[in-house]
């Protein structure tokens, strides 16, 4: 934001409104089971996004539209939302549409990632310019084998001494090392101005509130304590959007505030460690909640 040629166009603004969320980027790859007894998915979530174009409000809005006429036509025949009926009318409709069209197409567009950062591009390229006939294949990798250690990530900028010393920071203030690590490796200090650049808990409190109901669980749960406390990277604590995911003073299991999550799943997609060896599924599980930080403007 203060790169030179952005900045001169963005100084002197403020902030009205702040929300995050992420964008899974599985698209027909992450498709869940979309239709059953009861119950139907529709949107993002559903595997609908696509991730050659990177669009996937249009898409989520089409599916969630196939939906309502697909269950508008079961109330005229008065007949019931099974999995057989489902399947028959919006999943019929939503195969034979262009979101499923367009997302054969860019199904193993971001394939290249798994490389390089060029070779992701070069993939995209590819399949945009061949209707998805060609990409660069890969061996896609669970995410945890994707994070390197710090000491790693960090190597001949910032020593393993200083990264140690953040770290016990971190635990003793129930914050994250992101500060620390970047003023460590030579990233100048952003110097709040109160209207634009603002420090985080102030852009949760501009970003509005819907209250999360008394009573519920927490919806973020790190399944085995123990490969928590072996963590060094906490990559769930510096990737967290609304702050709602802090350092224990042990620096074991981090600390979780729902009242601050905005729902955003970065912890889940972004956990150093896999529940069990061999599995796609991370340590961290997040589940059905209520209420979170969310614009009261968007």
């Amino acid at each position: 934001m203060q790169h030179p040629k952005l900045w001169k166009h963005l100084q002197g603004a403020t902030l009205k409104s702040w929300g995050a969320k992420s964008l899974q980027e599985a698209g027909m790859r992450g498709e869940p089971f979309i239709v059953g007894d009861g119950f139907a998915r529709i949107g993002e979530g559903s595997g609908s996004t696509n991730m050659l174009k990177g669009s996937g409000v249009d898409e989520a809005w089409t599916t969630g539209v196939q939906l309502a006429e697909g269950m508008i036509q079961l109330l005229k025949e008065k007949k019931a939302f099974t999995k057989e009926n489902l399947e028959a009318t919006y999943l019929k409709n939503r195969r034979a549409s262009w979101v499923e069209k367009d997302n054969r197409i860019a199904k193993k567009a971001r394939d290249g990632f798994s490389h390089n950062f060029v070779l992701g591009m070069m993939g995209m390229g590819m399949a945009g310019f061949t209707n998805g006939l060609l990409n660069i294949p890969a061996k896609l990798k669970p995410v945890y084998e994707h994070i390197p250690s710090l000491e790693n990530y960090y190597k001949g900028k910032v020593t393993p001494e200083v990264i140690e010393k953040a770290r016990k920071e971190a635990n003793e203030t129930n914050t994250s090392m992101h500060d620390a690590l970047m003023d460590a490796a030579g990233w100048p200090k952003i110097q709040f101005d109160g209207k634009l650049l603002i420090s985080h808990q102030d852009a949760l409190l501009l970003g509005g509130k819907v209250q999360a109901a008394e009573g519920y669980a927490d919806h973020v749960l790190f399944m085995d304590a123990g490969k928590c406390q072996k963590c060094r990277a906490k990559v769930c604590i510096e990737m967290c959007s609304g702050q709602a995911i802090t350092a224990g003073s042990d620096g074991g299991v981090p600390l979780f505030d729902r009242e601050k999550c905005i729902h955003c799943a970065a912890c889940l997609w972004n956990c150093a460690y896999a529940r069990e060896e061999g599995s796609d599924l991370t340590n961290v599980d997040f589940r059905a909640g209520s209420g979170g930080l969310h614009s009261n403007v968007n």
